[in-house]
C-alpha cells in the first residue's frame, strides 16, 4: 500500500469514516467555501426540518487550502457545488462514506468535473477508464471485482475512505493531518454551518448538476 494511503490510514485512527463527508478546496478560503456549502444545502438555523433531514458542516483552514466535514455521510455537497468550488483555478475533493457502505469520491479542477461516483470502489470494470490517470494507482487499491475479488468487508470503509483522502491530496494537493481531521470532528455545534441532507442524492435522482454557477464571492 503507498505511503501517502498510510499516512490516511493513520490520520483517520481517531475519526469514525462509516458516516463521514470529508470536503477539501484548494486556493479558497473558509468564506468562500462556507459561502458555497450554504446555498447548495444551507439550513437556517432557526429552521424546523426532522432530524434526519439536518446536518452541519465544519470548515478549518489548512495549508493550501480548506478542508471540511460533516458527520452523517449524507450532505455531501452536489456536483454542481464541487465544480462551483474548483472554479477559477481552484481544484477540489469530496469523500464520503455512509452507513450504507456506499464510498463517494469526487473531483474538479478549475471549474470541470474530472471524476465523480457515489460508490467509486464498486465501479463497473467497463467504466475505470473513466478514473484520471493521475489517479488510477490508488483508485486500483481500493477497487472491488464484485465477480472476482474475496475482500474483507469490515476493512471496506476504512480503506475506500483513506484511498479516497489520497485522491483528494493528488487533486488538491492538500494533505490533511490527523490533527486536521481531528479538529474538525470535534468542532462544537456553534462554529458549525447548519444544511440539509440528500441535496447530493437528490441532484443524481434528477440528473440537474447545474443548480449552483459562478464562483464563489467569499461575501459570506
Amino acid at each position: 500500500m503507498s505511503e501517502r494511503v498510510e499516512h490516511y490510514k493513520q490520520a483517520v485512527e481517531d475519526v469514525d469514516v462509516e458516516s463521514l463527508t470529508v470536503l477539501v478546496v484548494a486556493g479558497a478560503s473558509v468564506a468562500e467555501v462556507r459561502e458555497v456549502i450554504a446555498d447548495d444545502s444551507g439550513l437556517a438555523r432557526c429552521q424546523e426540518v426532522d432530524d434526519h433531514e439536518r446536518s452541519a458542516y465544519a470548515f478549518l483552514e489548512v495549508d493550501g487550502g480548506v478542508a471540511a466535514m460533516e458527520l452523517t455521510g449524507y450532505a455531501d455537497p452536489t456536483v454542481a457545488a464541487l465544480t462551483r468550488l474548483s472554479a477559477g483555478g481552484r481544484s477540489a475533493a469530496v469523500v464520503v462514506s455512509d452507513i450504507q457502505a456506499h464510498d463517494r469520491f469526487g473531483c474538479a479542477r478549475d471549474g470541470a468535473l474530472l471524476f465523480d461516483d457515489p460508490e467509486y470502489t464498486f465501479l463497473d470494470p467497463d467504466d475505470r477508464s473513466r478514473v484520471p490517470d493521475e489517479l488510477r494507482s490508488l483508485f486500483d487499491l481500493a477497487w472491488v471485482d464484485l465477480d472476482a475479488d474475496l475482500y474483507d468487508a469490515d476493512d471496506d470503509d476504512v480503506i475506500g475512505f483513506v484511498v479516497g483522502l489520497a485522491m483528494a491530496e493528488v487533486v488538491t494537493g492538500i494533505t490533511l493531518t490527523a490533527d486536521d481531521l481531528g479538529r474538525l470532528w470535534e468542532a462544537g455545534p456553534d462554529e458549525m454551518l447548519p444544511v440539509r441532507t440528500l441535496a447530493y442524492a437528490t441532484e443524481q435522482a434528477s440528473g440537474d448538476t447545474s443548480a449552483a454557477t459562478g464562483p464563489p464571492t467569499g461575501s459570506r
